[in-house]
């Protein structure tokens, strides 16, 4: 008889992750019944950028795409990071730091309502970047960047998958969904793509290492994969390694800098540049993926602008 001791550990790791899921689960409702309980509305209008999705979804750069718009619109926009994330608040930060974006501020916060409470008389629109799970906030709009669809079991819950909460959790009349994964029969609502690498001439043979930190780090690491393989980009990119580190890693300053003293180029991403000094980011082996937003016309009719 083969001993539980010699059998190996994948074999455990599913019913292991379940028990886990369950147990977050009965937290999530515990947690949203005794600290989340719903409050009186924001004078402002209120909108959630949000995913059932743990992280990477995009919700950053797709609430800095919305920001923009509502500024060309003549509107003062607050957007609300959650303090956990200081990568996102920087690389926000940087995105708005032009005069012509003077109308779009940002707020850190572990708080989103009672921030946006305490500043709903100072803007015309306040933007959360994420708070999806926030049941406080009553009469917002949500939008929601779906990679698939939406999930009803917990068992698609973490850690057993990658969700935090479930459909029957949330309003669908109080939330746009925007499709962001493409299928046979219908492209994607918004879609996110790479646009330029810094520090690369098209054409140009360059072998590197990628390094992600990212919440979803296989998206990313597809996104730049598409881009080597584009004809009209000539990109000559040969990927040598791969390097995935935890989303918002305060590491990841060393984790570049180990790469430099081998002598590789790297690719990262907009929001790990955040994570560096100016002095790693100024190397001309730093190579940044820029993400571009394509929004189709359908969706821009439906997005509360």
């Amino acid at each position: 008889m083969t001993s539980i001791r010699a059998l190996p550990m994948t074999l455990f790791a599913k019913p292991f992750r379940l028990v886990a899921a369950a147990f977050y689960r009965i937290a999530y409702k515990l947690h949203h019944k005794l600290f989340l309980r719903p409050q009186p509305p924001i004078q402002t209008p209120v909108i959630i950028v949000g995913s059932y999705l743990a992280g990477g979804a995009g919700k950053t750069p797709f609430s800095i795409w919305l920001a923009k718009r509502f500024q060309e619109q003549g509107k003062r926009t607050a957007i609300l990071c959650h303090s956990a994330a200081w990568d996102e608040f920087v690389m926000m930060q940087r995105e708005f730091q032009s005069a012509e974006l003077s109308q779009i501020k940002v707020f850190t916060t572990r708080n989103r309502y009672k921030t946006a409470k305490e500043i709903q008389d100072k803007f015309d629109i306040i933007l959360c970047d994420d708070g999806f799970e926030d049941s406080r906030f009553t009469g917002v709009r949500y939008i929601c960047l779906d990679w698939q669809e939406p999930p009803t079991s917990w068992k698609s819950l973490m850690p057993a998958g990658p969700f935090r909460s479930l459909k029957q959790d949330h309003d669908e009349n109080k939330i746009v969904h925007l499709r962001c994964f493409d299928s046979k029969s219908q492209a994607p609502d918004v879609r996110f793509y790479i646009k330029s690498i810094t520090n690369y001439v098209p054409g140009t043979p360059l072998s590197a290492t990628i390094i992600c930190g990212l919440g979803s780090p296989k998206r990313f690491i597809d996104d730049v994969h598409a881009f080597t393989k584009s004809t009209e980009k000539a990109a000559c990119i040969h990927i040598e390694k791969m390097i995935i580190r935890p989303d918002h890693d305060k590491n990841f300053a060393q984790v570049v800098q180990n790469e430099f003293s081998r002598g590789n180029d790297i690719i990262i991403s907009q929001k790990d540049a955040c994570r560096l000094p100016q002095t790693i980011l100024a190397h001309p082996q730093v190579h940044i993926a820029i993400q571009e937003i394509e929004v189709s016309d359908k969706i821009l009719k439906e997005l509360p602008l």
